[in-house]
């Protein structure tokens, strides 16, 4: 039910991809034709203020020239009329006892005219009103010898200011529609190229869980694509890898396992066939029987003991320990084994180390180690040991004078019955177990183990190891 419904509400990365770039760009055009529209109206209103302020100065200064001769012989009710007429509004000249000496549309002159505007003109401050009424009213004062002596009131009708800036509204909301019309092609184009990458991931994830692992994409396109199609292929290879080891560990399982038997098989028919056999024959063929018993059970031990660590439900008993005293007790275990050929173990320790770890697996991994440093070495040889640590880490290093490990081998020492010499690997007892082991354990500890060796040289591994265990 959780995945149908899952299913049921998820959003496609294409239909996400178009909606956001439709969303982005209806918004964008929204706000650009509101924007334009205001700005064109308000350059508009600007303008016609800036022509009312220049009109209604030359109008005072021409009142002013023909001391109030209006309809004088110099014709400047006229003018008056003209200017009116050019702005399609009204203009009123008043006096300093704000009688109107001249109205354009004639209804009002010779009356007064007396409100808050007109008496602010007086004062020598010009007035602007009415820009939200559909006209704007400017006054202005007339001004002689620092006195002011009346005031022109020019009254101009802004519907022209709104009809254009309605047409361009108009023009506006076309040019939107179009352009949002691209937009929606683009963005549907955009949102096919943005998962034709992803579907074509997707076919040939469907293609490898069938099980063909041979399916490698050409890392082509755009960037994040190539991104993803190199880290598809890496995975890919990493799967062939496993599935290559998996039939590999399987095979040598079946080989190993066969082998023991294999002897006491033969050993058994040996005596079974042989009927001249006296005790001591039997005593020495049951001894080698034992001895190929014994290899399969540790075979088989090392084989549980690699399972139990591969499952994830399998939880460590993690407890804090001194890592100082599992070293002593380990070296101690193995010196008897070294001294057997002149091999000399040193050991130092910098400080005292307590971590939380899983005592008896990071107890078999170290054993596992030392215990190979002491088998692949020269006799006389020497092995050294050493632990630091800082605010996070412990850190072992275990160095050897040993026969060292080939530069192509050294990548495959941790993969499970790996040997560097077969031959001598049976003669030490070694199952090709132990490395894995010991990486799988460190791994568990979520720590890292790095090899450096040269052939005839010796060999170096560094663990490192978290202080604090984090599960997870």
């Amino acid at each position: 039910m959780e995945e149908k419904k899952h299913k049921r509400i998820g959003i496609s990365l294409r239909f996400f991809v178009t909606a956001v770039i439709i969303l982005v760009g209806a918004m964008v055009l929204l706000l650009y034709s509101i924007v334009s529209s205001k700005t064109y109206k308000n350059k508009y209103m600007s303008m016609l203020m800036d022509d009312l302020k220049f009109q209604s100065q030359i109008i005072a200064e021409s009142i002013i020239l023909n001391d109030y001769q209006i309809d004088g012989e110099l014709n400047l009710g006229t003018d008056i009329d003209s200017v009116a007429s050019f702005f399609d509004g009204r203009i009123i000249i008043v006096d300093a006892q704000y009688r109107i000496i001249k109205d354009t549309y004639i209804s009002m002159e010779g009356s007064n005219i007396i409100n808050s505007q007109v008496m602010k003109a007086m004062k020598q401050q010009s007035v602007i009103s009415g820009e939200e009424a559909g006209f704007i009213q400017y006054i202005y004062p007339i001004v002689c010898e620092g006195v002011c002596q009346g005031a022109v009131i020019i009254i101009a009708p802004t519907d022209k200011i709104q009809s254009m800036t309605n047409q361009l509204s108009q023009r506006n909301v076309a040019t939107c529609a179009l352009i949002l019309v691209a937009c929606v092609i683009a963005a549907v184009f955009a949102g096919l190229a943005s998962v034709r990458g992803i579907n074509y991931i997707n076919r040939q994830m469907e293609i490898v869980g069938e099980g063909h692992f041979d399916t490698h994409i050409p890392e082509k396109g755009f960037n994040e694509f190539k991104t993803m199609t190199g880290k598809y292929n890496a995975t890919i290879d990493r799967l062939m890898r496993v599935d290559s080891t998996r039939q590999e560990f399987v095979s040598n399982v079946s080989h190993e396992l066969k082998t023991p038997i294999t002897s006491m098989k033969v050993l058994a028919d040996s005596l079974v066939e042989n009927e001249q056999a006296d005790l001591a024959m039997y005593k020495e063929f049951m001894t080698d029987i034992v001895e190929e018993i014994d290899r399969e059970t540790k075979i088989i031990n090392d084989l549980l003991t690699l399972v139990r660590m591969d499952k994830k439900s399998t939880k460590p008993n993690i407890e804090e320990i001194s890592i100082n005293q599992l070293l002593e007790v380990i070296l101690k275990r193995v010196t008897p084994l070294a001294e057997t050929r002149g091999i000399e173990i040193t050991y130092e320790s910098y400080r005292d180390v307590v971590a939380e770890v899983d005592e008896v697996k990071l107890s078999l991994a170290l054993t596992n180690i030392i215990e190979n440093a002491v088998k692949y070495n020269i006799d006389n040889g020497w092995i050294k040991v050493t632990l630091n640590a800082d605010h996070k880490n412990f850190y072992i290093k275990v160095a050897d004078s040993g026969v060292g490990i080939p530069d192509d081998c050294k990548e495959q020492v941790f993969e499970r019955f790996y040997r560097v010499d077969k031959a001598r690997s049976r003669d030490t007892g070694g199952t090709g177990l132990g490395l894995a082991i010991t990486k799988n354990v460190i791994l568990m500890h979520k720590g890292t183990v790095k090899l450096y060796s040269e052939s005839g040289e010796g060999t170096t591994f560094s663990i490192r190891i978290p202080l604090k265990y984090v599960e997870g």
